[in-house]
Order: C-alpha cells, then sequence, then structure tokens
C-alpha cells in the first residue's frame, strides 16, 4: 500500500553543544529524519542525521569524513532553553533543550549520545536504500536495499557482514541480491575514534558514539545510525539469499527477453497472486486500520476504500505530531498546529496508495490495469509489470505467489518497496515489514496490527487539533 504516510516528515535530528555554554550541552546527538507513508508501499524515506557540538561554540555534520574531529559546519548559541544552529553557508535552526539533556520540538526529537569510549557488545544493524534512473531519465530504474552490520564481542572482537536486494524495472525487469562477511578482527576505540584492524592487515577508523542506557541501544558509525539487534546473525559468511525483493542479477538482454511471458500469462500470475493473499475477501474490503512502528514513532492508517480516504497520524510517546488526510481529489496536512492543503503531487501519490502492496490484487484494481508482461528472475521470482492509469508499475512475486517487492513512478518519483515476514489478518496475507526507498529517501517499517472493515465514525475524520 504505497503513499499514504509520504509527506509527513518527523524530524528525529541531532545535536547539542556548547562554547561558553552549558557544559552539560557538549557532545554528539543523532536523530533520524523520516518521510512516512501511510500503507505499505509508500514512499517512506529516512535520512540519518548526527550532529558533534563542541565546548568551543562550533559543530560539525559531517562526521562521516576524515577531518570530523576539526571540521566546523557552523556556530552556535545556548540561550535559556533554546539552542540555536547558525551554518557557515547561513542557514539557520533553533531547537528547545529539555532537562534530560535530549531536544524535542514537537514533531523533532533529539537523542543525545553519551559513550565515546566503549562499544557496548552486541550486533549493530544499519539498513539502507537508494534507487536511480526512471522518470524522465529515459534509463531503467534500479532500487537496492541492504544493510550492514558489525558484531562486537566485548572482548575486543569483531565481525561484520552485509546483505543486498535489488530490484529493476524497464524495458525488461530483474534483480538480485544476497549476503556476504566484510571481514574480521579486532577493535580498539577511545574518544569516539573506533580502529578495526582486520585479520588481512588492513586498519579503519570511524567515528562511533552510542546511548547503551536505553534499548534498542543507538549507535552512530561515520555519521550513519545503527541499532543493535536481539542477536546477531548465525554467520557472517551466511550464503542465504535476502528475500526481501527479487532474487538474481538483472539483465535487459534477449536471453532474459526470451524468458517474458505473455499478457494472458501475466495476468495469470496476478490472479494467483491474487488467491495466495484473500481472494474474495480482498474484494469484501471497505474499511482498514493499520498500527506500525518506525524508530520510535507510532502510525495509525485509516482508510475507507468506499468514500475513497485515508488518513494517517503519527504519534511519539502518545503525542500527535502529524496528520495527513485525503478525500477524493483533495486534502490537508497537520502539523505543530498548521495546517495546510496537499499538492496534487501528493494527492496523485495518496491514490497509488489504493492500488498498492495486498490492495493491488483486489478485482477492481486488475480488471483496470493494462499493458501486463512478466519475465521470470532467478531463485524462482517472477517480476511483473504494468501500467495503470499510466502510471508504471511492477510487482516481485515469489515461489509462492506472495508479494515479496513493488516498484512505482508517479512522474519523475520513484517509489520502491521490498517486503519481509507475512502475516494473516481474516484471511488475508499482509506483510510484516517493508523496506521503502524514494530517490535518496530510504527507511524501514513494521506492521503491527491490520484491522479489516472497522466501523469509522465523522469524528475519525476530523480536523486535528
Amino acid at each position: 500500500m504505497k503513499a499514504f504516510v509520504l509527506g509527513l516528515l518527523i524530524t528525529l535530528f541531532a545535536g547539542v553543544n556548547a562554547g561558553a555554554q552549558p557544559k552539560n550541552v557538549s557532545g554528539v546527538y543523532a536523530g533520524i529524519e523520516i518521510t512516512l507513508p501511510v500503507t505499505m508501499g509508500g514512499g517512506m524515506g529516512r535520512s540519518d542525521v548526527v550532529f558533534q557540538l563542541r565546548p568551543d561554540g562550533t559543530f560539525n555534520d559531517l562526521l562521516e569524513k576524515p577531518d570530523w574531529k576539526t571540521h566546523v559546519a557552523g556556530r552556535y548559541q545556548v540561550q535559556g532553553n533554546t539552542l540555536k544552529l547558525q551554518y557557515l553557508k547561513g542557514s539557520k535552526q533553533e531547537y528547545k533543550i529539555e532537562s534530560d539533556g535530549d531536544i524535542d520540538a514537537g514533531s523533532f526529537s533529539i537523542l543525545k549520545l553519551n559513550t565515546a569510549d566503549r562499544v557496548p557488545a552486541g550486533y549493530y544493524q544499519f539498513t539502507h536504500a537508494s534507487s536511480m534512473g526512471g522518470g524522465n531519465t529515459g534509463q531503467v530504474f534500479v532500487g537496492t536495499s541492504g544493510s550492514k552490520g558489525l558484531y562486537f564481542d566485548g572482548k575486543g572482537n569483531f565481525s561484520q557482514n552485509s546483505s543486498s536486494a535489488t530490484m529493476v524495472s524497464g524495458e525488461g525487469i530483474g534483480g538480485g541480491g544476497g549476503r556476504k562477511d566484510s571481514g574480521a578482527g579486532t577493535y580498539t576505540i577511545k574518544d569516539g575514534v573506533l580502529t578495526l584492524n582486520y585479520n588481512t592487515g588492513k586498519t579503519e577508523t570511524h567515528s562511533f558514539f552510542c546511548r547503551p542506557g536505553e534499548k534498542p541501544v543507538m549507535a552512530a558509525i561515520d555519521g550513519n545510525i545503527y541499532f543493535m539487534e536481539d542477536k546477531a546473525p548465525k554467520s557472517a559468511s551466511s550464503s542465504s539469499k535476502t528475500t526481501s525483493g527479487s532474487s538474481g542479477n538483472a539483465k535487459t538482454t534477449a536471453g532474459n527477453q526470451a524468458a517474458e511471458t505473455g499478457d494472458n500469462d501475466a495476468a495469470g500470475l496476478l490472479n494467483k497472486a491474487a488467491e495466495v493473499h484473500g481472494g474474495a475477501k480482498l474484494n469484501a474490503i471497505k474499511t482498514m486500520q493499520i498500527s506500525a512502528t518506525m524508530t520510535g514513532l507510532d502510525f495509525t492508517i485509516k482508510i475507507d476504500l468506499s468514500a475513497h480516504r485515508v488518513r494517517s497520524e503519527i504519534r511519539k510517546g502518545g503525542k500527535l505530531l502529524q496528520v495527513e488526510q485525503m478525500e477524493g481529489d483533495n486534502g490537508w496536512q497537520w502539523r505543530n498546529g498548521d495546517k495546510k492543503p496537499l499538492s496534487s503531487s501528493r494527492i496523485s501519490q495518496l491514490k497509488q496508495g489504493f492500488r498498492s502492496g495486498a490492495l493491488l490484487f483486489r478485482k477492481e484494481n486488475l480488471d483496470h490495469i493494462q499493458n501486463v508482461k512478466a519475465q521470470e528472475g532467478k531463485n524462482n521470482v517472477m517480476i511483473v509489470s504494468y501500467s495503470f492509469d499510466g502510471v508504471t508499475s511492477f510487482a516481485v512475486l515469489d515461489g509462492k505467489n506472495q508479494l515479496v517487492g513493488e516498484g512505482t513512478k508517479v512522474g519523475s518519483v520513484v517509489q520502491i518497496s521490498a517486503f519481509t515476514g507475512f502475516k494473516t489478518v481474516d484471511g488475508i496475507v499482509f506483510p510484516a515489514a517493508e523496506l521503502q526507498t524514494e530517490g535518496a529517501q530510504k527507511s524501514s517499517i513494521t506492521y503491527n496490527d491490520y484491522k479489516i472493515n472497522p466501523a469509522f465514525t465523522e469524528a475519525d475524520w476530523a480536523d486535528a487539533r
């Protein structure tokens, strides 16, 4: 279900420090800027932001650079409980400092990473995604997603691995993915400098700051935010393939074209997938309510298919941060007490959400799609491309005809999603989690609960206050 929460910007930023400022303000702060979709597949984005604020009144937001200890991005001041950032390039930002040392400015949450001289034992993972081409470029559009993992045993030893998945759409469609071991060795840390000494003799240095007192443990490594997982993979050199998307190397060669099926066969694949995902039960959906979480944020998504309206609400710790609502061809967004109309492009993205994810397989949607083609990928997946009201999309089906990935071009915007895990609710199969990318934005979301045909009242669609 693509696009229903895209455009709800929640910024979990980074940063606080002082020159002639209070001593407890100095340090590194990290957070995540999120653009969230309201239903599966919906244009969600993640951008990690990390700031180092120094006692001399300067700050740095490029902790991935070799000179991160000395680089100056600007200066800051603390006036009362207000932090003011003045960038050398001219821009300014202000944040409210709370008594616990973190920052909360309505939809902004800023967390202080107070540990720079030790690495809590555990497995840290960073999830990323990206896309290229598509839109008006005339190129095949490609989306990649993956993760990087670092395991520290607490005794000076480390290992790391990485995984990836690829989805491609255009004249020919395919995809690929895998997992690989990226090395092991010993490590040391001092004053935020993490040194990795590989068994091969190679040495690397990285910036490292963490917040070990709360779960999940969060760490900023080279300006990217990692979270500690409950358990590490059994082996960093695991040869198992990722299931979050299509598998196998994508090529638009004549050999691949020979594996392409005709329109009737491709449509048949979508019909089979419809049966797997719920069949007639999908067609009986009138309303839905979805609960989801991402990086400490709670989402409630309300969908009324009959009235063609959708509403998303985002909360943190029970506090309402943002609301976005669309009905027909109109909509609005509320944030921090301000309400404004949605743009026409945003309305188009939200409408696409009514035919994404499992909702794609509703009969009214399957009857409307055109130019359906399918191509076999490696590892027993099929990639089905189609158009809907002129919008080019594709669906990736696994060997069980379950939807494990999808992509869409809305104007010049490319949205790509990979689904992992499934849960069955009232006989309908939905994804349990999603890794999504739109352009340079990327994020992952966990779907906690689906309610089918709840009874909404007009109060459910009232203006936010």
